[in-house]
């Protein structure tokens, strides 16, 4: 149906008539586009997630700037459009963001209860598709080719549909981008926030990315950015006009990439198993602190949390890296590689206790963090042809029969002294 201009209303689903307004429900929220019906690809992002989440749960928040993150000196997690009207920013120190927006009400993070919602989310996007990439929590690329046999709607009528189940049962928005490819479906969710649904077609893509800057590009980072600045780049259009061997010449394996996004072409497929390249947890303190003790404590929490998230995904990680950041705001880090990769909570602090007391020396320290990569699958356990040794089967069983108690009666049923004032 592509040249035939095509219009779905937003709020009741219904092809409309009128691209000004909705011919059944008069509402103004009118999808048009002539490539609406051919375009599979999509990027979803959840607007203001977390600061959603919390609004959704009390409605006193609705009309009033919400920021979650950690305490003073902890950093803006994110925050809700109206405190982004003053000018807070996620990653913003939060004493900042007060100064910004003193009204703002700050609430600390609830991470199980945003995973919660974030599985209810990933459910409905895997009820329309099986390609489902993961990016984040609240962030998702759907690939819909081939989906019409199954659902007898183009992805763009699901999508419209997606939405609006989302917002009527868990009270949050997404902004979604509609395109070609993976660049373009990406750059076309960013616009419009919230609420968003904006669509890049074939004939218009040149036209669209070519006054966008050259830090759009998937992979250009800030030094790669005032690489490229050097040479008086600074649009994807001033990128256009460069020849691909100068490309490949310059920027290697990667000068292809950037002259195929500057003519808008993605070669990236979608991969549902994609796996996340590290999973971290890190925690600022409300005043800086020296004690081994006291600092063994928290990483013992960080190190549970941190392997919550590798068992509920089936990973095991190979190496961990402890991070610390002194009272003059320098950032230590230091890593350990195992022989044998685990998902276990007691593995990972016994190691990262090893790491901070190597480290200790150095403190006061401000923040700590503690992160694993390097992952394996479980059926590619490289570790299932040898025999645990009996303190090793021993913290493997007690850990596991934690876990499965915790899964029966709640989290705060049963804890290690350790994580005990």
């Amino acid at each position: 149906m592509t040249g035939e201009e095509i219009f779905i209303c937003r709020d009741c689903t219904t092809y409309s008539r009128d691209k000004i307004k909705c011919h059944k429900c008069n509402s103004p929220r009118i999808l048009k586009h002539d490539e609406l019906l051919s375009l599979n690809i999509a990027h979803i992002d959840c607007d203001a997630f977390y600061a959603s989440v919390e609004k959704s749960l009390n409605p006193k928040l609705i009309n009033k700037p919400v920021i979650v993150g950690g305490g003073k000196r902890g950093v803006v997690t994110t925050c809700c459009y109206i405190a982004r009207i003053k000018g807070v920013k996620s990653a913003m120190p939060i004493f900042k963001a007060k100064r910004l927006c003193p009204e703002a009400i700050i609430i600390h993070p609830k991470m199980s209860l945003y995973k919660r919602i974030s599985n209810i989310v990933f459910s409905k996007f895997n009820q329309l598709t099986p390609l489902v990439e993961t990016i984040a929590f609240d962030e998702a690329y759907l690939d819909f080719s081939g989906t019409y046999q199954l659902h007898k709607k183009a992805p763009a009528e699901l999508l419209v549909g997606l939405a609006l189940e989302i917002e009527k049962q868990l009270g949050i928005t997404i902004s979604i981008g509609l395109s070609e490819n993976k660049f373009l479906a990406k750059l076309a969710s960013s616009f419009e926030k919230p609420r968003g649904f904006t669509v890049i077609g074939k004939s218009e893509k040149l036209e669209f990315i070519k006054d966008l800057h050259i830090k759009n590009i998937p992979g250009v980072g800030p030094s790669l950015k005032k690489k490229i600045e050097k040479n008086s780049i600074t649009t994807i259009d001033d990128l256009r006009k460069l020849d691909k061997n100068i490309l490949i010449k310059s920027f290697g394996n990667f000068g292809k990439t950037l002259w195929n996004m500057s003519r808008g072409i993605d070669e990236r497929n979608i991969n549902p198993a994609s796996s996340r390249k590290s999973i971290s947890k890190e925690t600022t303190f409300e005043y800086n602190i020296s004690d081994f003790n006291k600092l063994k404590k928290i990483l013992w929490l960080l190190a549970e949390e941190v392997s919550e998230i590798l068992k509920e995904n089936n990973i095991y990680s190979k190496s961990i890296t402890l991070k610390l950041k002194r009272n003059n705001f320098k950032i230590v880090t230091c890593s350990f590689t195992f022989l044998e990769p685990t998902c276990l909570a007691e593995n990972i602090y016994q190691t990262a206790v090893l790491l901070l007391k190597n480290k200790i020396e150095m403190a006061p320290f401000r923040l700590i963090g503690l992160s694993t990569s390097k992952f394996l699958a479980e059926k590619q356990q490289s570790f299932t042809n040898f025999k645990l040794d009996s303190k090793s089967q021993k913290i493997e069983k007690t850990e596991y029969a934690v876990d499965k108690i915790r899964l029966k009666f709640g989290k705060e049923i049963i804890k290690k002294g350790r994580s005990l004032n």
